[in-house]
């Protein structure tokens, strides 16, 4: 499609983003038992092949929240942090299952960002600090290959909010969808760079 008077790409009113990078076709939805609380660095914000606002839009109830210093939610005992053991810091990854009694739904809280900029996060909110965390059990090869990872035990935020909740749940089948999305997602992403490259190529021609 043209680009308007102006050169402003068309926008899609889902997504929020240019009708050719459009990812709403990459959702599918999942009632979640266990609720999402996204906290989103602001440099992440606009990075094209982030998967936070993916993930948002699957999850029935789930929560993305973008910036730096985040007010504490009331009921802390509720909650529980995905994030790995870093030694030293005297923190503890929740048990499994945890807590012993669901008698109302846990709340996941997830940092999104590089590794430097959740660690920031951390830091800058010392509530974080105080929550039990979770760590991955024994995560499968991340799909997600089309963003470089500081390291090979790092996921993406969809991909490691999809394992977490099926931990927390004790129900991968539920959130099988996630992985669907995911997939969609990176074949979007594949099919715009090889779009972005047939470009270049007749331009240098």
């Amino acid at each position: 499609m043209p680009a308007p008077p102006g050169g402003r790409r068309p926008v899609c009113d889902g997504c929020r983003r240019p009708l050719a990078g459009c990812w709403c076709g990459c959702i599918h939805r999942v009632d979640n038992f266990t609720r999402l609380l996204i906290l989103q660095d602001p440099d992440e914000q606009g990075q094209a092949k982030g998967t936070a606002a993916l993930l948002r839009a699957c999850l029935t109830q789930a929560e993305l929240r973008v910036g730096r210093h985040f007010d504490s939610p009331v009921d802390l005992d509720r909650h529980v942090l995905l994030y790995p053991d870093t030694p030293g810091d005297g923190k503890v990854a929740a048990p499994s299952p945890w807590p012993p009694a669901r008698i109302a739904p846990l709340s996941l809280v997830v940092l999104d960002g590089t590794w430097r900029r959740s660690l920031r996060l951390l830091h800058q909110n010392p509530w974080l600090q105080t929550l039990p965390r979770l760590a991955l059990a024994a995560p499968p090869a991340s799909r997600y290959a089309i963003r470089r990872a500081r390291s090979e035990h790092q996921r993406s935020t969809l991909e490691a909010s999809a394992l977490a909740l099926a931990q927390l749940d004790g129900d991968a089948v539920r959130y099988e969808p996630l992985w669907r999305a995911m997939d969609d997602f990176i074949a979007l992403q594949r099919r715009l760079a090889g779009a972005s490259a047939d470009t270049r190529r007749d331009v240098a021609r």
